[in-house]
């Protein structure tokens, strides 16, 4: 019996904040199945991981402005599906973090809302154990490179 590996699937997205001051807020996007997490999407063909987030974020916020940090990528792999029969799926999620200055969020269909939250209300918020993990590697990227995100704002 030959075993057959399904493709994996492969989405991008931004853990996207913005710096006021001395304050920092995540957005964190409200899915239609409940769940709060950061906007993300699938790669289309030929398309850089960079293009499929701005896309993607572009496409369930209107974000188009936003300034993408070099030295943060964070992947996780998961695996959904394997009810009613049906086989277990495969999906690698690769995050950068990026910073924006735009305020206003129009959603997508895909969503029920959006919400501008500081760090720790987005820990409390976010659904996923795997989405906590990376926020919170993207909070101690950078407390620890503040530099990065002092300044005057740049979008790319």
């Amino acid at each position: 019996m030959s075993e057959h590996k399904a493709e994996q699937e492969h989405s991008c997205g931004f853990v996207l904040f913005r710096q006021l001051g001395e304050k920092r807020y995540y957005l964190l996007m409200h899915y239609k199945a409940g769940h709060w997490d950061f906007a993300k999407g699938h790669v289309e063909e030929g398309e850089s991981e960079e293009q499929t987030a701005r896309r993607e974020l572009e496409e369930e916020t209107t974000i188009r402005r936003v300034s993408i940090l070099p030295g943060f990528r964070y992947e996780y792999v998961y695996e959904f599906g394997g009810k009613n029969g049906r086989a277990t799926r495969s999906k690698r999620v690769t995050f950068m973090l990026a910073r924006t200055d735009e305020q206003e969020v129009r959603i997508s269909h895909e969503h029920r809302g959006a919400r501008w939250v500081p760090y720790s209300a987005a820990m409390k918020l976010v659904t996923f154990e795997n989405a906590r993990h990376m926020l919170e590697a993207a909070e101690t990227f950078l407390r620890a490179n503040h530099a990065l995100v002092g300044g005057k704002f740049k979008a790319e």
